[in-house]
């Protein structure tokens, strides 16, 4: 899907006993959320690029971060 960015969302620590809530205000903003990692505080899920701004300012939201995606594909040694 063009358009759609995975992220990961770390909540402040004055967030993290209400993370279900924050998550909830996520949703409503677009994110889908994947799963909430209550433990370490961290909301990982997917958003539409456009929406990353609205994400930003989620009372609660202390950073947003980007999936990176690495192609491990190889087609062999270099032959020379």
């Amino acid at each position: 899907m063009p358009g759609i960015v995975g992220i990961s969302v770390t909540v402040d620590a004055d967030h993290v006993e209400d993370i279900d809530v924050v998550g909830v205000a996520l949703a409503e903003e677009g994110m889908r959320v994947d799963a909430v990692h209550r433990t370490i505080g961290i909301i990982s899920g997917s958003v539409p690029a456009s929406r990353l701004a609205t994400l930003e300012v989620v009372p609660g939201v202390l950073a947003i971060e980007l999936e990176q995606h690495v192609d491990v594909r190889c087609n062999g040694p270099e032959q020379g």
